[in-house]
């Protein structure tokens, strides 16, 4: 009878070992306490048995048992399950860039911890990706999370796609319009210049001429909307520009004004009308910026500069004039004194200037004794002269 329960005792054992290590393999958990109580009837059936317990150390389960009898206490039976595990899934979006870390497998109820291992990541010199927010079972915008893990789980670090704007300005020396950066994929941007004209030292400005967008001329408005669906390269396009300062004292001049660098100007400037009689003015050349001969010249625009127009007086004609008349002069007054000069040696009475001298003879009886009609005759005679003058 003791030979045949020692039989049944191993068997019964060797039942229980398997039975337990099947549960432990088929549950696939992590390990619970189990209680099952047995009674003082049970202890009959059986009369004894080993008590079979099992824990798990780094995934294994490790088993011990002890030999123990049914007159003792009333007793419990212990078994263990192991606890529910799960796994989380941390992925990026785009999936190719995968620079997210915190993937595995967790025990219900614990906490994992995940992060993204680059915030930024670069495509190429202006184009890249940068972290944007968590999605997926956890939500939040922080470089790393953390959740509870009470089941299979996936959470997503969502990247953003940016372009590089890149702004510019010609000539270099230009101010240069605010707004250049990284924007997001899509984003329209406004760039606004700082001046149509923009003045530099005194006879030098710039002059806005338009926008050029990868280096083609686009449209000429102070502001441009930029589409950001693929890197720009923006530039504010000005033309240098240098003022020429005509200057004379006498007539008009022509061509005084802004004119782009490199360009050439053409000046002008008119004969002046005389108010002099006999006074001529003269165009004398240019000087200042330029030397030139010639009333219309050129003047190549490298800097800001002067053409100033000199005049000198011509008096020839005046001076003839004046000479003509003298001669004139002396000449009338020649003939006037020789004129004179001849008449006063001319016989002629009627040019003397005082009256005939009268002759007198000595008085005689015979007329003396006439006096009447003696005087008679020189009334006549004097008479006759004065008709005839």
């Amino acid at each position: 009878m003791i030979v045949l329960r020692t039989r049944y005792m191993r068997s019964i054992t060797i039942a229980i070992l398997i039975l337990s290590v099947a549960m432990v393999f088929l549950s696939g958990q992590t390990a619970h306490v189990s209680a099952h109580p047995h009674t003082w009837d049970e202890c009959n059936d059986y009369g004894g048995y080993f008590n079979i317990t099992y824990y798990w150390y780094q995934g294994y389960p490790y088993y011990y048992y002890y030999p123990y009898y049914c007159y003792y206490s009333p007793y419990y039976d212990y078994y263990y399950s192991p606890p529910a595990q799960y796994g989380l899934t941390v992925t990026t979006d785009p999936s190719s860039l995968g620079t997210a870390s915190g993937s595995g497998t967790y025990t219900a109820g614990s906490s994992a911890t995940f992060t993204v291992t680059q915030s930024s990541i670069p495509i190429s010199t202006n184009t890249r990706y940068v972290f944007s927010h968590w999605s997926g079972d956890y939500s939040g915008v922080g470089t790393s999370g953390s959740i509870t893990i009470n089941g299979p789980s996936n959470v997503i670090a969502v990247y953003q796609l940016q372009y590089l704007l890149s702004v510019d300005a010609q000539p270099p020396s230009t101010a240069v319009p605010q707004g250049a950066g990284w924007y997001n994929a899509g984003d329209t941007v406004t760039l606004t210049v700082n001046g149509q004209i923009l003045g530099g030292q005194e006879g030098s400005r710039l002059v806005f001429q338009g926008w050029s967008v990868d280096g083609q001329t686009t449209q000429g408005g102070v502001s441009i909307l930029v589409k950001m669906d693929s890197p720009h390269t923006v530039a504010a396009q000005y033309t240098q520009q240098y003022y020429l300062t005509v200057i004379t004292d006498q007539g008009n001049a022509y061509g005084e004004g802004w004119y782009d660098a490199g360009s050439t100007a053409r000046i002008y400037v008119s004969n002046p009308v005389s108010t002099s009689y006999g006074v001529n003015i003269i165009f004398d050349g240019w000087q200042g910026d330029i030397q030139a001969n010639s009333q219309t010249a050129t003047v190549p625009m490298d800097r800001p500069k002067t053409a100033i127009a000199s005049w000198r007086t011509d008096e020839t004609v005046l001076n003839l004039t004046v000479a003509l008349g003298i001669i004139a002069a002396f000449l009338i007054a020649g003939e006037i004194l020789a004129y004179v000069l001849l008449e006063r040696r001319s016989p002629n009475p009627k040019f003397s200037t005082a009256p005939p001298v009268q002759e007198h003879t000595p008085a005689t009886a015979t007329d003396a004794s006439q006096p009447r009609k003696k005087t008679t005759a020189l009334k006549k005679k004097t008479s006759e002269n004065t008709s005839t003058n």
